[in-house]
């Protein structure tokens, strides 16, 4: 693999797709085999926000929320240079995509929908797993409900200069290391 390129590209990397995609996982070893500083907008806005996402979501709203994720990616994607890791709705508008476009390369980790499903299902760290009354979703409003989101933000995630269908690999060390040489081929 050639990275003479990247060594010479200034701008970062920005992982982005759907909630519980793979992004930060991809993204750390990406960072780690090409030797790159790795944050996690998630972790980001946590820390300084001093509270999980979760409880901003339900102490805040997400309007609060989306404020100041766009807020601080915005911060980051010009000081910082090297592999960050977005929130699934961190692209929320055209604006966002050019400026992330304008300071580094976009990657769209594209993993199905019933894959995501099943990953969000699992967890208990995501905001839309919970209905009003802090209960679990059915399995099937899940899906209706990420479905109708990704739907929704699909358009922002396509504009991405590189995409790795998850699917075509069956590590995730095979994915980084496809991810590095499509990078490297577009820089």
């Amino acid at each position: 693999m050639n990275l003479y390129r990247l060594e010479k590209f200034k701008g970062s990397i920005f992982v982005c797709g759907f909630m519980a995609s793979g992004k930060s996982t991809v993204g750390k070893e990406i960072a780690k085999k090409l030797k790159w500083d790795f944050r996690d907008l998630d972790t980001e806005i946590e820390q300084r926000e001093g509270k999980k996402i979760r409880d901003i979501f339900n102490e805040e709203g997400e309007k609060y929320f989306r404020e100041k994720e766009r807020e601080y990616l915005m911060e980051l994607s010009k000081e910082f240079r090297g592999i960050l890791s977005l929130g699934g709705g961190a692209l929320q508008d055209q604006y966002v995509v050019d400026q992330l476009k304008m300071n580094g390369l976009l990657l769209f980790i594209d993993a199905p929908l019933d894959e995501i499903v099943e990953r969000v299902y699992r967890s208990n760290n995501r905001p839309i797993l919970f209905d009003k009354a802090g209960k679990i979703k059915s399995k099937e409003t899940l899906f209706k409900e990420l479905k109708a989101l990704y739907s929704a933000r699909i358009k922002f995630y396509k504009q991405a200069q590189v995409s790795i269908k998850t699917p075509l690999f069956t590590s995730v060390d095979e994915m980084t290391e496809a991810a590095i040489e499509k990078i490297s081929r577009y820089v």
